[in-house]
């Protein structure tokens, strides 16, 4: 349902050998997002194989719903889709469809066996002008866009395993309008710094967010037990109030974080796995999912300390490569973890991004390692 479509919606039928498909009821279908990206992919089964849909947006053209059919039947097949302002890589041939109600701007295109065709609309349909015809074939592609969604989540921050996860929340707080983001700082304002800072991580101008930052500290120091998220915020907060050059509202952040740490600094409500099997639909589900999956691998403690695997290792972890890319310590440090399995034990890497003299710890698993090191390795000697 684009913007500014009026509560029409974009739909699309599917005529094979055995009859018309309509995949928003089909048995058949088949769905996801690709990567954990707003590259939505359908599957509808057709006799002999499947005739498979990617759906996504791009920012071409003042901004274009682009829909990709591929053909990965033995046989040939018809595609129906509305055509008011749409452009196709399509050839001559399209007709009324035959053996199926539709509205009336809908035809059908022949789709032959190993084929693709890609169909796009203007995102906002004008009510004085027609849209302009484009190349539909010079559009991006399906793995174009979602390596561009994927690269937009890493800047902030990469982790393996849930890195679909990580990706699908932050694809939805990227979405999320600046009345969204006011409306999330007004019910929670633990979870609406986190938010921006998510934002500004991933490329947004920190400069534009320093005012709903500031204002919401306040709230969020004064009551930390409102929130199970109050540090994390303010870490946050004040990492985003450096990349802005508010240097003064940085360190006054940092000092009410200081200030409420022996409160706030408490136990996240929900566990990993929780989080990771979260719908993220929501942006309050979507924060939280983003700071659970950070949260597991490193806990700011104070200005230069932290815990790395402050709530333990997940029985899913065990014996298995983890890895974590550019994970918030502190307001002023970064670190980078692996985890390497030695039977029981656990070789941790790593290598810290920011001032030295960070001291790392992880008191939850062994509490004998503490390390000043910018970058390092030691084996962790796991609890059972």
């Amino acid at each position: 349902h684009p913007d500014g479509w009026r509560g029409e919606s974009c739909g699309w039928w599917l005529a094979a050998s055995d009859k018309w498909h309509d995949p928003r009821t089909s048995p058949s279908v088949r769905q996801q997002r690709i990567d954990g990206t707003p590259v939505v992919q359908t599957k509808v089964a057709v006799p002999g194989g499947d005739v498979v849909q990617r759906v996504f947006v791009v920012a071409d053209n003042g901004g274009r719903l682009v829909m990709q059919v591929s053909n990965e039947s033995p046989d040939p097949v018809v595609v129906a889709v509305p055509t008011r302002e749409m452009s196709s890589t399509a050839a001559a041939g399209a007709s009324r469809p035959q053996g199926i109600e539709t509205p009336n701007e809908v035809m059908a295109y022949p789709l032959s066996h190993r084929a693709s065709i890609t169909f796009a609309w203007p995102l906002v349909k004008s009510r004085f002008r027609k849209a302009a015809s484009i190349d539909a074939g010079l559009l991006p592609s399906h793995d174009q866009v979602v390596r561009g969604w994927v690269l937009t989540s890493e800047r902030a921050s990469r982790v393996v395993p849930d890195s679909a996860a990580l990706v699908t929340a932050r694809c939805e707080l990227s979405l999320m309008t600046p009345r969204d983001i006011d409306e999330l700082l007004d019910a929670d304002p633990a979870l609406g710094m986190l938010t921006i800072a998510e934002r500004v991580r991933m490329g947004d101008n920190p400069q534009e967010w320093t005012l709903q930052i500031a204002d919401a500290a306040r709230p969020v120091a004064k009551h930390p037990q409102r929130s199970q998220w109050t540090s994390r915020a303010l870490v946050m907060a004040a990492r985003t109030l450096v990349a802005a050059d508010e240097m003064l509202a940085a360190d006054d952040v940092m000092e009410l974080w200081q200030r409420t740490a022996t409160t706030a600094t408490r136990t996240v409500g929900a566990s990993a796995d929780d989080a990771t099997a979260a719908h993220t639909a929501t942006p309050r589900a979507a924060v939280m999912q983003t700071a659970t999956i950070e949260h597991r691998f490193v806990h700011a403690i104070t200005r230069t300390s932290a815990a790395v695997l402050p709530t333990g290792i997940p029985m899913a972890w065990r014996g298995a490569n983890v890895e974590a890319h550019g994970v918030v310590a502190t307001p002023e440090h970064r670190v980078s973890l692996a985890l390497r399995w030695h039977g029981e034990n656990v070789a941790l890497l790593w290598e810290v991004d920011g001032p030295p003299g960070l001291q790392l710890s992880a008191p939850t698993v062994d509490a004998s390692f503490s390390t000043v090191a910018a970058q390092g390795e030691a084996l962790l000697r796991v609890a059972p």
